[in-house]
């Protein structure tokens, strides 16, 4: 009763702002914990819980959004695939998260972590804080983000459609669930094999391993995340299609 009292007619992208930044800030409290100022299982419980629970808000939007994407008829089939996407993208993101440890070899083992010297703490603190940084600019995606059912109804009838962006969703959403489930495999399956790659998040089979896959790889996400969302968003404004308002990111 809360939610359809008080959330239904709230803007979606202000949704988006309260919950990214309420997340930001209680991963920044680990900073505490990893700075032994506060070293408490129940405040790290505290943190890890309240974290996860302000995800809701993010997720309330992306509901609302899609009741009212679905056509009639196709509410189901429309649920499923915006959930399958979102579903191919999650353990690509956990696998990415693991590539990327390569640029923290401190913190690739138990060991390096319960030593927790001066340069494990930084580096960990380091790790937060880029962690954060780049949450936070998932913000600038926000003016592809109606701000109510008006909006997206609006879009929905005058947006117009597109085969090549339907086609490039649908390959994207695929090839990231093949990618995922390959690495995922081979972390698992053949740990003691692959385990040791910086590709897949180890430390390196070699000391002299080169990290060029690993930055490859980060580039390659980061450019396909930011690039579709500068072309849609900011690609029309500097074409003097469209004027740029900080209203459009509210």
């Amino acid at each position: 009763s809360l939610i359809r009292k008080y959330c239904l007619g709230f803007s979606w992208r202000k949704m988006m702002w309260i919950g990214s930044i309420m997340v930001t800030f209680f991963n920044c409290l680990y900073l505490l914990i990893v700075y032994d100022v506060i070293r408490n299982p129940w405040f790290y419980m505290f943190t890890d819980v309240s974290d996860t629970f302000l995800y809701t808000l993010n997720f309330l939007a992306s509901v609302f959004c899609i009741v009212e994407i679905s056509e009639p008829g196709f509410e189901a089939i429309t649920y499923s695939l915006i959930t399958t996407a979102n579903n191919a993208i999650i353990p690509l993101s956990v696998v990415i998260s693991y590539q990327f440890m390569a640029f923290f070899p401190d913190l690739n083992t138990q060991d390096g972590i319960a030593s927790d010297t001066p340069a494990v703490r930084n580096q960990f603190a380091l790790l937060i804080l880029i962690t954060e940084s780049i949450n936070l600019t998932s913000l600038l995606s926000l003016p592809m983000l109606p701000r109510q059912k008006e909006e997206t109804r609006e879009l929905m009838e005058n947006g117009g459609r597109s085969k090549f962006w339907a086609a490039f969703t649908l390959i994207s959403g695929l090839l990231f669930l093949i990618y995922s489930t390959v690495v995922t495999f081979m972390t698992v399956a053949g740990a003691d094999t692959y385990g040791c790659l910086k590709i897949l998040g180890g430390r390196g089979c070699t000391e002299d391993e080169s990290d060029g896959p690993v930055i490859f790889l980060m580039c390659f996400a980061f450019a396909y995340c930011y690039g579709i969302n500068f072309y849609f968003t900011f690609w029309p404004i500097i074409k003097g299609e469209k004027k740029f308002s900080w209203g459009v990111f509210f």
